[in-house]
């Protein structure tokens, strides 16, 4: 016997399955927003899993393909026709379109079979190499340069939504990935936002992105000027010791502050063990950024793109 939600009995014993997994996914995102909530072991267990995942059921068969190209460049043939008393040559004609249009046929059917089989072996090649580099360690010639974390790839993920977080009748600081093209967009979406790098040029000549250093930048800002920080990647967010002192000046010029960064188990995997070890500057845990924007009164969340290579925490002054 089951009690429905009005506390009466159902004898016929049928659960209501919509309401069960309505309850076990509201629990589930009860505990993803706890604080301990392991986001980085849960975002590392969904990549793993479609990683190892096998190839759907509707993919190509390469060897059917083939068989398919080999079928149609040998099914060839001719149209013959016999003509009747005085109709030779109108016959003649008739027979020699036909053959053209049959000739026709079978090309463009070879070539869409040709064409499809080179689609699946380039499919197939592709998917092998992304393997091959996940799972081989990286050479030094063709390692990633381990100074710098791919704040790019990170930014990517992240930058459609940027403005959606943003104040639109305050001054926005962006640093510093990309720093043109992203302020562009944000001014584009009504966003007062401008910009400071230490990539490109020196000399800019335009005045929505300087050139410069964050921390030395943030320290010439009033109390309280800023709207927004939002920090993208470079060796400024990523040094473990300048964490503190940029934390605490962000905390003094601003009441919001936003961080897209690759997640650091992708960065480790993408860079292999020894370039990682070896790095001096590397990508911080979300949880890092979330206990020291604590601890200038900021309190936020973290949110991982769906393949968990990259995450955005939003934080913001509490009243």
């Amino acid at each position: 016997m089951v009690t429905n939600e009005n506390g009466s009995s159902d004898s016929s014993g049928q659960i209501d399955l919509d309401r069960l997994i309505g309850e076990l996914e509201t629990e589930a995102a009860r505990r993803r927003a706890e604080p301990g909530y392991p986001h980085d072991a849960d975002a590392r267990l969904h990549f793993e899993l479609a990683r190892r995942a096998p190839s759907p059921p509707g993919s190509a068969s390469l060897s059917a393909i083939v068989a398919q190209v080999e079928d149609v460049a040998a099914t060839g043939g001719t149209v013959t026709s016999e003509p009747g008393p005085g109709g030779a040559r109108r016959h003649d004609r008739q027979a020699a379109r036909e053959q053209l249009r049959h000739v026709d046929g079978r090309v463009t059917s070879l070539g869409l079979a040709a064409a499809g089989a080179l689609h699946a072996v380039t499919g197939r090649l592709e998917q092998l190499e992304e393997q091959v580099r996940l799972l081989g360690p990286h050479s030094d010639d063709t390692a990633p340069s381990p100074s710098t974390p791919d704040s790019g790839d990170a930014l990517a993920q992240w930058r459609a939504q940027l403005a959606e977080t943003l104040p639109r009748d305050e001054r926005v600081l962006y640093a510093q990935s990309e720093a043109d093209g992203v302020v562009a967009q944000l001014r584009a979406a009504g966003v007062d936002a401008y910009g400071i790098t230490i990539t490109g040029p020196e000399y800019r000549s335009g005045p929505d992105v300087r050139f410069g250093d964050l921390l030395t930048h943030l320290g010439a800002v009033p109390d309280d000027a800023l709207g927004a920080v939002v920090l993208a990647g470079g060796p400024e967010q990523t040094s473990p010791n300048a964490l503190g002192p940029l934390v605490g000046a962000l905390g003094r010029v601003t009441r919001s502050v936003v961080v897209v960064s690759e997640a650091p188990w992708w960065w480790r995997l993408r860079l292999g063990a020894v370039n990682a070890d070896l790095a001096p500057l590397r990508p911080l845990d979300p949880d890092t950024w979330l206990h020291a924007f604590h601890g200038v009164a900021m309190e936020g969340t973290a949110q991982y793109d769906p393949a968990g290579r990259s995450y955005r925490v939003v934080v913001r002054a509490q009243a």
